[in-house]
């Protein structure tokens, strides 16, 4: 043995017989005094996740790898530790602060690591943002939490106690403890504390049991019981309230929720499995977070392991200073100290020896990643079930043999907390005739396994039921459904889900045409009762239907405010009873007016001047539109779509996005690329009106379309006059050398021509250009002397036409034939310049597709 190794052993031997009769104890697999039955897990220094626990700085390095890999994934430093250590915290959302309807994003807040012995702690919320990067684009519960909850994450904050745990894996102190100095080990692998009046140095013996206990430094019940005020105490409460910069940084990183926007708050610890929830004197609030923690109980415990989590409740505004105290009083939201597995018995739940209760706290290397994953889902569900009650969002009948959208209603979400029901009755509902009904719902509402519809794990088989009829008042009107069919692909109404897989439902129904129903019929509709759809159902986690989607269900002192039931009990929810019907015994007629050649033409929604669609209808049963918009930051933007009639529908399954191309001589068709940017249907509600639904970069929306523009030789009603020559030229034209740029001319009803040019900028990005002028007397050119561009206004939900700025860009001048033709361009811009093409015809509108003789 060297003399180096022999004082070293030395020094360890003075330090383990000391005066004050401490001595250095180790964790072993091996039986013994602190025995744990199996190997003693030390940390790896890796980032990936693995079957075992990670270092700090193997944590760290995940956290800001995530934040690298995922745009959903954003931190900063939110304070620093007791010894000057960074302590960093995230927000796991999609971008923005805005859910896809528009609304403030609701937010929930997980905390690790405030004590350090507890490994398991810094990785399940860490196995959080793993899920949740993980998860991203699948059109299900992640996206869903992203969308409408800030999911925000602190996941190691006692870092330097944690650093100074994981040093020493296996050592600690006994006989020191001013409580049970015999049984409760010290310092080292058992630190709990912060290392306020410390070094940090394992082998200095004065200060191993200094330290603030995090967990119980905080308002609105510090100082605690007696016990906390002894300095030397595991639980020593501090100085004051909240004087520990690792508090402090907890409250900073409330703020990225922000904290005002809070829902539920959990701080993450070890060990025993249970809720440790915090009970105020709002009885309400207590009562939803019982239904929560029952719900996330009964899930996890139907999880690999099958464990049980126990909800130990809290007497009413009582505590002991912990952080979950704070959050739950201050913000009067549902929150707990959640106690990670294993359960009371600690090692023993594992084939442990049990020697020493403290073994709970170093979980088997073993069992850790089941845990770690388990957990993320659990308290993804938690994010969920807060986020919002479900409410019914968009419904629609189809009649089964034509195919035409016969009646459509939605809820179209505003600022403010209430939501306008906008109720389109394009035919009125017949008894004895085929329908089929889709109804779309604000969240996912079922689950799948092996792309079955199955229970929600921990919900009964009942879960999944759904329960729809048709009534008026306290009469429910005989009719036939089938089974409803959910729906886990994209697309929108009628076949697909609206924003995630199995928001929606399609159900064929028909009406009853016994006499006895007709007559029903008859005299409701002499009377003044409407006739409704009711549906009662449940989402995941058993949250009922918002009986009354006209008031926005919210948060708001804590309890739900306007989440309504049919019978008046608070938050609950019950029957939604909203979708009012035009259902007649004698409607004449049932049809709708099919899409055809007339409605070719530029269509806008009034209230958004600067965008609009451009709709060429073509003899083949297919359409093509063009959607000329912006992007997120201003610049213009311009989605192609093509795809089928069916009957008063344009669907457009897939909006694509051509990008790439670089404007001017030097264009080369091989650079653009058409990126799949998402879906669109418009249906017409006659000739001169409808809607169009999309879904595209991130946001769904349903928008009116008015007519703006009446196509030269293409009249609503019927018509023996036959077109003018050059109505023929209406449709797409492009120079083949130029392949995915082009025109789009409108001859119109007034004798001018409306020409819109799709194209890029020197960039790449797209760039959209239009110009309305006339033919020149004499000859055939085509002058366009004022062609515009537009900038500013924002995509989707966040457009505001004051923010659409026109301005002149240049001029174009054209000359076509029924097949061929040239056009030539002058811009105002340097980056343009001027050029010239040679054209060739690429689409015919249906019913203008004769050439008049020497054409």
């Amino acid at each position: 043995m060297s003399r180096r190794l022999i004082l070293g052993s030395l020094a360890l031997l003075l330090l383990s017989s000391s005066a004050f009769g401490q001595r250095l104890a180790n964790w072993t697999e091996g039986n013994g005094e602190l025995g744990l039955g199996y190997p003693v897990p030390i940390p790896v220094d890796t980032p990936l996740p693995f079957d075992g626990f990670r270092t700090y700085a193997g944590l760290h390095s995940r956290h800001q790898d995530l934040m690298l890999q995922s745009d959903r994934v954003s931190g900063e430093v939110v304070g620093q530790s007791r010894n000057g250590r960074e302590i960093w915290a995230y927000r796991l959302a999609a971008s923005g602060d805005r859910t896809p309807e528009g609304l403030p994003r609701s937010a929930v807040f997980y905390t690790g690591g405030i004590h350090a012995r507890e490994w398991q702690s810094p990785e399940v919320v860490t196995g959080l943002m793993e899920r949740l990067v993980a998860g991203q684009g699948d059109h299900f519960l992640t996206d869903f939490v992203a969308d409408h909850v800030n999911v925000v994450v602190l996941p190691v904050m006692n870092i330097d106690g944690f650093l100074q745990t994981q040093a020493n894996p296996s050592r600690n102190w006994l006989e020191t403890d001013n409580r049970n100095p015999q049984f409760w080990p010290r310092d080292g692998r058992m630190r709990r504390k912060n290392l306020r009046g410390t070094d940090g140095d394992f082998f200095t013996t004065g200060d191993h049991l200094a330290g603030v206990d995090l967990n119980r430094n905080n308002p609105p019940f510090w100082p605690g019981p007696p016990e906390t005020g002894i300095q030397d105490d595991l639980t020593w409460r501090g100085p004051s309230a909240q004087s520990e910069p690792e508090i402090q940084a907890m409250l900073a990183a409330a703020g990225l929720a922000p904290a005002d926007r809070l829902r539920f708050f959990a701080d993450m610890h070890s060990y025993t499995s249970v809720f440790f929830s915090v009970h105020t004197s709002n009885l309400r609030r207590n009562a939803i977070q019982s239904r929560l923690f029952s719900t996330l109980s009964n899930h996890h415990a139907a999880l690999p392991g099958n464990r049980v989590y126990v909800d130990s409740v809290s007497s009413i505004d009582v505590g002991i200073g912990t952080t979950s105290e704070y959050f739950g009083q201050l913000y009067q939201i549902p929150s707990a100290t959640w106690e990670i597995e294993p359960g009371e018995n600690g090692a023993v739940d594992y084939g442990g020896f049990g020697n020493n209760g403290h073994d709970g706290f170093i979980l088997p290397e073993s069992e850790i990643r089941r845990v770690r994953e388990n957990l993320a889902e659990t308290m993804l569900v938690a994010a969920y079930h807060m986020a919002d009650p479900p409410h019914v969002a968009m419904a629609e009948v189809v009649d089964v043999a034509t195919g035409a959208v016969v009646w459509s209603a939605h809820w179209d979400d505003a600022e403010n907390e209430m939501r306008d029901f906008v109720n389109q009755s394009l035919a009125p509902l017949v008894p004895g005739r085929a329908y089929e009904l889709w109804m779309a719902f604000s969240k996912p509402m079922r689950w799948r396994e092996n792309g079955q519809v199955v229970p929600f794990p921990g919900r009964s088989a009942s879960s999944i039921n759904l329960n729809l009829w048709i009534e008026s008042g306290n009469d429910v009107i005989a009719a036939d459904f089938g089974p409803p069919e959910w729906l886990d692909q994209a697309g929108g109404a009628p076949n697909g889900y609206h924003r995630y897989r199995d928001d929606a439902f399609r159900i064929a129904f028909t009406i009853s045409d016994a006499p006895e129903t007709l007559a029903q019929i008859d005299e409701i509709n002499a009377g003044e009762d409407g006739i409704h759809f009711t549906v009662l159902t449940s989402d995941l986690t058993g949250n009922l239907l918002d009986a009354n989607p006209a008031t926005r269900a919210r948060w708001e002192d804590g309890a739900w405010a306007d989440y309504d039931s049919a019978s008046g009990s608070l938050d609950s929810g019950g029957a939604d009873r909203s979708l009012e019907l035009d259902l007649r015994v004698a409607a004449g007629d049932p049809g709708t007016e099919a899409v055809r050649g007339v409605h070719s033409a530029m269509w806008i929604d009034p209230d958004r001047g600067g965008e609009g669609w451009v709709i060429e209808v073509l003899p083949d049963g297919q359409a093509v539109g063009y959607w000329f918009t912006y992007d997120e930051e201003g610049h213009p933007r311009w989605l192609l779509g093509q795809g089928p009639v069916v009957a008063n529908q344009i669907r457009f399954e897939n909006l694509l996005a051509p990008v790439g191309g670089r404007f001017g001589p030097g264009f080369d068709p091989d650079e653009v690329e058409l990126l799949p940017a998402g879906s669109a249907r418009l249906v017409f509600s006659d000739c001169e009106q409808g809607w169009f639904d999309y879904r595209a970069f991130g946001q769904t929306q349903r928008l009116p379309l008015n007519r703006l523009t009446r196509g030269l030789g293409l009249d609503c009603g019927p018509s023996d006059v036959p077109p003018p020559d050059r109505a023929v030229q209406n449709g797409s034209w492009f120079d083949p050398d130029h392949a995915g740029e082009g025109y789009t001319v409108q001859w119109l009803d007034n004798g001018q021509v409306l020409v819109m040019w799709f194209s890029y900028d020197a960039t790449g990005q797209q760039y959209w250009m239009l110009g309305q002028g006339e033919s020149q007397a004499g000859d055939d050119r085509i002058l366009l002397d004022n062609v515009l561009s537009a900038r500013g206004a924002r995509f989707g939900r966040a457009f505001d036409p004051q923010e659409v700025e026109l301005f002149d860009w240049g001029s174009i001048e054209m000359q076509l034939g029924c097949e061929t033709g040239s056009a030539s361009y002058q811009s105002l811009l340097p980056e343009f310049g001027s050029g010239d093409f040679e054209l060739l015809r690429l689409s015919y509108i249906d019913g203008l597709t004769t050439c008049p003789p020497g054409n």
